[in-house]
């Protein structure tokens, strides 16, 4: 009988090491996990795989390049091949926000319900938008008391443990006032003579380099979907039998045994959509 072969895109730290798994990243963190970019498609012949599983990938690829790569996850499964697609939920983030938005309306001073409004509006546009790793989430996630970080953790879940644990807190000393105003002092007469120079507009180019350079790594989120609009590539690109999961469901026997997705009834981006089609 022929061995089952199961591949992991985009896996992260998140993958399985059994024979059956092969495992591709754009950086390999280990010996199980390959290097590949995976814009240039997916280094295998067709109809070689019988399950390819994705999560929160997807969204990281432009529109038009997200079409190229559901169509090679098509290439190469076997016929009666399972994709499972796991992405931020565009639906649930918005009937959250909307929610938070009318509690806030209606109760300006809830703290609480302010707090979770705030955090909405970054989960919603911040990784699309930031220019610098980690963004303003990052920013939000550092602060000494989170007031709501129960609703953030109901949100993200194991990735506000992973944050608050390695984002080091910035020190309550503060310089003196007389040593501030020197700096400004100091900065303003640098700016206007680097102002009057070449070097101004080489910093500047400079700038606008790194903030591109960030934004082609690959951190950001450059598309965003629901359940119709998935729904609608995994059609468009050939599969049928398109349904809706959860963490522990699949097509495939046993999955919630993989852990991939979740482990002891705990969902490790409970924010997920999770999808399922067959080739």
């Amino acid at each position: 009988m022929e061995k089952l072969k199961y591949l992991n895109l985009g896996c992260g730290k998140n993958y399985v090491s059994t024979e059956e798994w092969i495992n591709i990243d754009f950086v390999s963190i280990g010996k199980d996990v390959i290097s590949h970019n995976l814009l240039k498609g997916i280094p295998f012949e067709d109809n070689t795989f019988d399950l390819i599983y994705h999560s929160h990938v997807l969204e990281h690829f432009s529109k038009n390049d997200g079409i190229n790569f559901i169509a090679e996850c098509y290439r190469v499964l076997k016929p009666g091949g399972i994709i499972r697609v796991v992405i931020p939920d565009l639906e649930k983030i918005t009937r959250e926000y909307i929610k938070s938005l009318e509690i806030c309306i209606n109760e300006p001073k809830n703290t609480g319900a302010v707090a979770n409004y705030q955090w909405m509006l970054l989960e919603m546009y911040d990784q699309t938008v930031r220019n610098k790793s980690g963004g303003l989430m990052r920013e939000y996630l550092s602060q000494k008391k989170m007031i709501n970080e129960n609703f953030v953790s109901g949100r993200i879940g194991e990735q506000v443990q992973a944050y608050r644990k390695n984002i080091s807190i910035i020190s309550n000393n503060k310089p003196r006032i007389s040593s501030f105003y020197n700096f400004k002092k100091i900065a303003y007469k640098l700016f206007r003579q680097l102002k009057s120079s070449n070097l101004f507009f080489l910093l500047i180019n400079n700038k606008a380099y790194n903030i591109g350079k960030f934004r082609l790594e690959g951190e950001i989120h450059q598309w965003m979907y629901d359940r119709f609009s998935l729904g609608h590539l995994l059609s468009s690109c050939g599969f049928y039998g398109i349904e809706i999961r959860d963490a522990f469901t699949s097509y495939i026997n046993n999955w919630e045994n993989y852990g991939l997705d979740g482990k002891n009834n705990i969902i490790r981006k409970p924010d997920s959509l999770f999808m399922e089609a067959v080739k």
